[in-house]
């Protein structure tokens, strides 16, 4: 027997030695093993139901659960093809019930299943990313091998990822309804309100300047370190400064504040933060104060559309506004930002602006020890 054929049952390594053949066996054969035992952890148990079967055998009507399936991201299914496991019945169940008992309506339902979804899928590619960028980060191993080592290390971080994600839902299932509790107790007394755009807040798009000329000059193990750098340098300032992220498209990033002069302060330390870098270009951030509606983890309305307006015109290494947020500002912290240039522009959809620079004066930087 080589070296190549352990007998313990395992699947070989590839070896050098090895025909083509031979190491795209040895490969495939690797890959669905470890798939293989992956999938049986976290389906805990084989597919044995069909749609059709979940109605007759649960009482689980068939349009119901399509439209579950759906909302998590999953393809269109055959109703007679078992594909559901003993837990998909449990966990569709669930939330359908809520529907058949009258607690919700089907609308809130398909919300529910696409928020679950949507947030799992990208946190499921987050992690796994995360732990194929540690294996190649000595830079020993290809794509595809730390890909095959992620795949291996993944079943021993699983009891841990889902006890972080049930504590993370809960502290910001917490934070998300304490704030909902300040702005009802905010908005009593108030002789102005907006039902259609019912949330103040302060909205900034921060991009990096030139990040198209950028990736077409260096490779792309380069450029993901560029957006990791740029992500998690932003990400740490607006959670310090008491902001959240909204989104993320390539290189651009959205957030809120609660306050003006909280989303002026992340603004300016972001643009300070990211000059100071080595490795990222200059960013520019176009930012406004006012009412908006949020739907879906987004937010939506004219002050929103003014900001991405305004990032788009913004200098490199910039901070801008509209007047009226220079002058809400100013009121809610007089002297701790300065209006370095004013000028006006006519910006498509939205007519003249008056646009303003702003910069530091007596806030304080958020600065990050990394």
């Amino acid at each position: 027997m080589s070296s190549a054929e352990p007998s313990d049952g395992a699947v070989p390594t590839v070896t050098a030695e090895m025909s083509i053949p031979q190491q795209l066996n040895r490969r495939f054969a690797r890959v669905r093993q470890s798939v293989g035992a992956l999938e049986r952890v976290l389906l805990q148990g084989p597919r044995t139901h069909s749609a059709r079967e979940l109605q007759a055998l649960h009482g689980l009507p068939e349009s119901l659960v399509a439209k579950y399936w759906r909302g998590m991201g999953f393809g269109g299914i055959d109703h007679d093809i078992a594909v559901f496991t003993d837990e998909d019945a449990e966990a569709i169940g669930e939330l359908i019930r809520l529907v058949t008992d009258g607690e919700i309506d089907e609308d809130t339902f398909v919300n529910f299943a696409r928020g679950f979804g949507f947030h799992t899928g990208r946190l499921a590619m987050w992690l796994t990313e995360a732990l194929v960028d540690e294996a190649k980060a000595g830079g020993k191993v290809s794509d595809s091998q730390a890909r095959m080592l992620m795949l291996e290390r993944a079943p021993e971080f699983l009891g841990v990822f889902e006890r972080q994600v049930v504590y993370a839902f809960r502290r910001q299932m917490a934070s998300y309804t304490a704030r909902a509790g300040s702005e009802i107790l905010r908005s009593v007394g108030e002789s102005w309100s907006d039902e259609a755009l019912p949330l103040p807040r302060a909205v900034a798009f921060a991009d990096l300047v030139q990040f198209t000329r950028l990736a077409q000059s260096i490779d792309g193990f380069e450029l993901a370190d560029v957006i990791k750098q740029f992500e998690g340098l932003c990400r740490d300032i607006i959670s310090e400064g008491g902001g959240r992220v909204v989104k993320t498209v390539g290189d651009e990033m959205m957030f809120l504040a609660d306050t003006p002069e909280d989303g002026v302060r992340i603004a300016l330390s972001i643009t300070e933060a990211v000059a100071a870098s080595p490795i990222l270009p200059a960013v520019r951030v176009g930012l406004t104060w006012g009412n908006m509606f949020s739907r879906y983890g987004d937010v939506f309305g004219p002050r929103v559309n003014l900001a991405a307006r305004l990032e788009g015109i913004a200098e490199p290494g910039a901070v801008v506004v509209d007047l009226e947020t220079a002058e809400t500002v100013d009121r809610a912290f007089p002297g701790g930002f300065s209006r370095a240039e004013e000028w006006s522009v006519e910006l498509q959809g939205i007519g003249l602006t008056t646009v303003v620079r702003l910069e530091r004066a007596a806030a304080s930087r958020i600065v990050i020890n990394r």
